[in-house]
């Protein structure tokens, strides 16, 4: 146990203590100390040391040995705020069936990183009374919750889980365009990459075709080839690598894998030819940034395509208000459900907020 819980010594050569829940270092200012399992601990900020003490008394402190000793994890992040009004059935409607006791509902968790993660989410939630199940996809990092509504609020798990170090709300599509818009990016980038070294590579090609392969400058078009297949390779091929390298990782076999077998296959073989080892062949540069070019191709039309159908849902939402803040007869401010705003009560519009409900300007 006392492995498990040892500080993060500072290494050798005067290097900065680390934080012992995120394992960054500690700022000249010394950070936060606190009394974890009888022992002093010091932390980076105050948000470490929080997390720290909620999941010690949870006793949940198992996270730390699924957690890698060399694995550094981010500080948690900022919780959101007004989490009183996702309990609202008005809220929930857009996102579960709120004529059932037992509800579903779908959060995107920011702060998931690993499988520790989600071993101290679900466990974490299934201490609460009413939670029946709680299923984390790490890969889209979200959360499948299902809970009795009349035993449990849905603000009280949303607050269990910032106390735990991450901030979850209900899916919210705007916030899923906009991955997808990064994701796109990212893809197209590497597409166009992919696409530049085979306009480049098919030169080479038709000249080692039409007999440079013989002449004295075979060698030469060989490591041109090599010179624009390399980068694509690790650019463009990446993704294809790191899904195949997951799926592995967790015992499964994916679409990634075959691909990445084919191109990592290929390239060696045109590297040996290249380098001059065993019998004298064909190389087939062409091929691996072709194949990665079409594989590319056909994901992106598909993220065009989920793009869509995610902006088109968005703005369905954007339609309609779900809250309105309400002013009292003290004039105090609540959030009251648009369909239960009744002609007469007094509604409060923030800047930068839509205007729920029709009705006569009578301030500001």
């Amino acid at each position: 146990m006392d492995a498990i819980i040892e500080e993060h010594a500072p290494a050798t050569g005067g290097a900065p203590a680390r934080c012992h829940h995120c394992g960054l270092p500690i700022g000249p200012g010394g950070g936060e100390r606190a009394l974890i399992a009888g022992v002093e601990r010091r932390f980076c900020c105050s948000g470490c040391k929080g997390v720290c003490e909620a999941i010690h008394a949870a006793g949940l402190e198992g996270f730390y040995r699924r957690t890698g000793a060399d694995e550094l994890l981010a500080p948690p992040p900022e919780p959101p705020r007004d989490l009183e009004h996702y309990d609202l059935d008005a809220v929930q409607q857009a996102f579960t069936d709120t004529s059932a006791r037992c509800r579903d509902i779908q959060l995107q968790v920011e702060g998931i990183h690993c499988a520790a993660c989600v071993w101290l989410i679900e466990n974490g939630l299934q201490s609460l009374p009413g939670v029946e199940e709680a299923r984390v996809n790490l890969t889209g990092r979200r959360l499948r919750l299902r809970w009795d509504s009349e035993r449990l609020r849905l603000s009280r798990v949303l607050a269990r889980l910032a106390a735990l170090g991450y901030a979850a709300v209900p899916f919210d599509p705007e916030a899923a365009e906009g991955a997808l818009a990064r994701e796109n990016r990212d893809l197209l980038f590497r597409l166009a990459w992919a696409g530049f070294a085979m306009m480049n590579l098919l030169w080479i090609s038709i000249a080692l075709y039409s007999g440079a392969d013989q002449g004295e400058f075979r060698g030469l078009f060989h490591w041109l080839g090599f010179a624009l297949a390399t980068p694509t390779l690790l650019y463009s091929g990446a993704p294809f690598f790191r899904g195949a390298w997951a799926g592995l990782r967790h015992a499964r076999l994916g679409m990634d894998l075959p691909i990445a077998i084919g191109v990592s296959v290929t390239y060696g073989y045109s590297l040996a030819v290249t380098l001059g080892l065993g019998e004298q062949g064909h190389v087939y540069w062409d091929t691996v940034v072709n194949f990665l070019f079409v594989i590319l191709l056909g994901r992106y039309l598909e993220a065009i395509s989920r793009r869509r159908a995610v902006a088109s849902t968005q703005r369905l939402f954007d339609l309609q208000p779900r809250v309105a803040t309400v002013l009292d007869a003290h004039g105090e401010a609540r959030p009251v459900a648009v369909r239960a705003i009744t002609p007469g009560m007094t509604v409060l519009v923030r800047p930068g907020e839509r205007i729920a409900v029709d009705g006569e300007v009578i301030a500001g």
